[in-house]
């Protein structure tokens, strides 16, 4: 009896460890095929029903020219996650920007955790499968040539409680980027904090029309930045115009909105 009961414990544990892990929500991320100076960037949206898990694939183009992007392809995803891997199958093809055909992967990632992020990082395969024009070759030749793609994604953390979602990404060749925040709209008294990885950057600035500048530098080649509301102000959502310089360039300009539920951010990558 002893030893039943030590059983269900652990089943119960292990089952409580994949729930502690909520995978839930956007993932962004880039891959590369190992060898290979080339990379793109892609997007996962995870869905989790204990262990299972099921999502769509986007795989974005972003231009280092103007910061622009545009969607390559969007594929469904099926697979598993046992609270330190998570695998899956490409399942379907959505969307396939290229007439050339595409290779169905299987992938396999073992989870990280930073201070200010979680962090997939692993490898995907080709499975043999082939897809073009809407349909689907098995064991097809071209896809039965080794091909490894190394692999990482990551969600940044949610900050006392408030979800964070990434809403733009951007590229830089700097270590150092400017970074300007301002109120765009009418001065109204919102209160906010910046977060660059876990750290406090800004703490409790009262947005005015005057802007403020802040030099940073990047510690890491993906890098958040998040808009946190220390108040609504008289108008909610809290909001802030903010832009990245890389030096006298200006990388990007936009608007982020943060509330007491949401706190949105930028992606910042170095290539």
């Amino acid at each position: 009896m002893r030893k039943f009961n030590c059983i269900i414990f652990l089943i119960i544990f292990f089952q409580n460890l994949i729930l502690a892990q909520d995978l839930a929500g956007v993932w962004s991320g880039h891959f590369s095929l190992r060898g290979s100076v080339r990379n793109w960037s892609f997007e996962l949206d995870l869905q989790q029903d204990h262990a299972e898990v099921k999502g769509i694939g986007k795989q974005v183009e972003l231009s280092k020219k103007d910061n622009s992007s545009s969607i390559n392809s969007t594929f469904t995803i099926g697979g598993n996650f046992n609270g330190e891997y998570l695998s899956y199958d490409m399942e379907e093809v959505l969307f396939l920007k290229s007439r050339n055909g595409q290779c169905l992967s299987k992938c396999e990632y073992k989870l990280n955790e930073t201070l200010s992020k979680f962090q997939f990082v692993g490898e995907c395969q080709r499975n043999g499968t082939f897809y073009k024009n809407n349909q689907y070759f098995v064991d097809h030749s071209a896809c039965k040539i080794p091909s490894i793609t190394e692999v990482v994604f990551e969600k940044a953390k949610d900050i006392n409680g408030r979800k964070t979602e990434i809403v733009e990404t951007v590229l830089t060749k700097s270590k150092e980027v400017i970074i300007k925040v301002w109120d765009n709209n009418k001065v109204d008294g919102d209160l906010i904090s910046l977060n660059l990885n876990g750290v406090w950057i800004l703490k409790n600035y009262l947005l005015k029309k005057e802007v403020k500048n802040i030099l940073i530098y990047l510690p890491e080649d993906s890098n958040e930045l998040i808009l946190y509301a220390e108040n609504l102000g008289r108008m909610p959502p809290n909001t802030a115009a903010i832009s990245i310089w890389n030096g006298d360039e200006e990388i990007k300009k936009l608007v982020l909105n943060s509330d007491e539920g949401k706190s949105e951010a930028i992606k910042i990558l170095k290539y």
